[in-house]
C-alpha cells in the first residue's frame, strides 16, 4: 500500500474541477493553448502541467495554484498531536471506536465491499485500519504527517490497505465522491462559521444511500474542557449535528458523557453523536 502520489492526486483534482465548470478537455486545452493529449495526462496522473502553465490552469478551473497542486490552504503547518504522534505508542489507542462499530453493523457485509469511505481526522488510525478490515475502501485524511506516517505503518502491520491523504481539514478539496464520510473527534477543528458550508459540501460529495458518521464535542457548563484541548478547538451544542442533517434520514443520534485519560490525566468529556443516510436510489 502507498501513498497516493503527487501526480495523481492533482491529476484528479484536474479532472473533477475541469467537468465542475462544464468544460471537456478540449475546451480545457483550447483556453490554455496546449494539446487534449495534455490535459489528459495531467487527469492520468502521467504528467503535471509546466510550471508556466499553471495560473492560466488555476484562474480557468476557479481555484488557486496551492488548492490545485495539494487540495488545500494549510492553515495550520502542522497537526496538534504532531509530538504524540512520534511516539512509538498509540496516542489513541488501537480499539476501534464504538460508533465505527455502529456504522459498520448498520451496513451490511454484502452491501459494505468496495464501498468507499473517507475518515476525516484519521489520527493514527485505529478506524481507519478497522473499516479496511470490515471491506470498505478507506482513504484517511490527516493533517498531521506524523500522523500519516502512522497509519501508514499501521496499515501495513495489520495487512489492511489504506489510502492516507495528508491535508487539512478545515480547507481540503474534495477529488471523489463517498458513499460513507466518517469522523471521529476532529470536526471541532472546524471554526463555527465554517460548519454549515463545510457540512453542505460533505453532503455534496456523497453518493445517493450513503452515510454520514460524526462524533463531536459538546459544551456543558459542569464539564470543564479537556487538559488538552486546543486552542483551535470549538465545542458544538446540543443539537448542532442533527440540524445539519434535517434534510436526510437520521438513523442513529444521541449524547453521552464519559471518562478519558488520552492526556495522561483523568477527564470527562461531553460529546455527541450522528448517523445520517443521505435519500436517493443506489
Amino acid at each position: 500500500m502507498t501513498e497516493i502520489s503527487k501526480e495523481h492526486a492533482a491529476g484528479q483534482r484536474i479532472a473533477w474541477l475541469r467537468k465542475k465548470k462544464g468544460y471537456t478537455q478540449a475546451e480545457l486545452a483550447s483556453r490554455l493553448q496546449v494539446s487534449s493529449q495534455a490535459i489528459s495526462k495531467w487527469e492520468t496522473g502521467n504528467a503535471l502541467p509546466d510550471t508556466c502553465l499553471l495560473p492560466g490552469l488555476a484562474e480557468a478551473l476557479g481555484t488557486s495554484i496551492d488548492r490545485l497542486l495539494t487540495g488545500a490552504n494549510y492553515s495550520r503547518s502542522s497537526g496538534p498531536y504532531d509530538t504524540e504522534y512520534t511516539k512509538t505508542e498509540f496516542y489513541w489507542g488501537l480499539e476501534h471506536s464504538p460508533l465505527a462499530e455502529d456504522l459498520v453493523a448498520l451496513v451490511q457485509d454484502e452491501s459494505r465491499q468496495g464501498l468507499h469511505l473517507l475518515d476525516i481526522g484519521s489520527g493514527e488510525g485505529r478506524d481507519a485500519v478497522y473499516f479496511a478490515r470490515c471491506g470498505f475502501v478507506v482513504d484517511a485524511l490527516e493533517i498531521s504527517r506524523p500522523g500519516i506516517d502512522k497509519i501508514r505503518r499501521y496499515s501495513q502491520l495489520a495487512g489492511y490497505p489504506v489510502t492516507p491523504v495528508h491535508a487539512d481539514l478545515t480547507t481540503y478539496e474534495f477529488v471523489n465522491d463517498y458513499d460513507v464520510i466518517y469522523s471521529m473527534g476532529s470536526l471541532q477543528f472546524l471554526p463555527p462559521q465554517q460548519r454549515q458550508e463545510t457540512f453542505e459540501r460533505y453532503k455534496t460529495h456523497t453518493r445517493a444511500c450513503g452515510y454520514h458518521a460524526h462524533f463531536v464535542f459538546v459544551e456543558k457548563p459542569f464539564i470543564a474542557p479537556a487538559p488538552d484541548w486546543q486552542s483551535t478547538e470549538y465545542f458544538y451544542r446540543s443539537g448542532d449535528l442533527a440540524a445539519y442533517y434535517h434534510d436526510w434520514e437520521i438513523v442513529l443520534s444521541g449524547e453521552t458523557i464519559f471518562d478519558c485519560t488520552s492526556s495522561g490525566v483523568s477527564h470527562t468529556h461531553a460529546a455527541g453523536y450522528l448517523v445520517a443516510r443521505k435519500p436517493g436510489k443506489t
